[in-house]
């Protein structure tokens, strides 16, 4: 048991962090952060979790670039 530990603190530790990006970004943006940290912190599928996240806030940013670019 010790040793499944020991071997999953290290991906703990980085989806902690990724957790905590997740969360400032989804609070900017107005949504409700607390599914997205969840899902990130689940250790392994949190990076995928977390990589649809960030792809999704990037689409969102091109989109408003788009509707800006419209306004002409």
């Amino acid at each position: 048991m010790q040793d499944i530990i020991v071997q999953l603190a290290p991906i703990t530790f980085v989806s902690a962090v990724y957790a905590v990006i997740v969360y400032k970004i989804a609070v900017k943006r107005r949504i409700n952060p607390w599914p997205w940290v969840v899902g990130t912190m689940i250790p392994g599928l949190g990076f995928i979790i977390s990589t649809v996240f960030f792809l999704a806030s990037l689409m969102s940013v091109f989109d408003r670039l788009n509707a800006l670019e419209g306004k002409d």
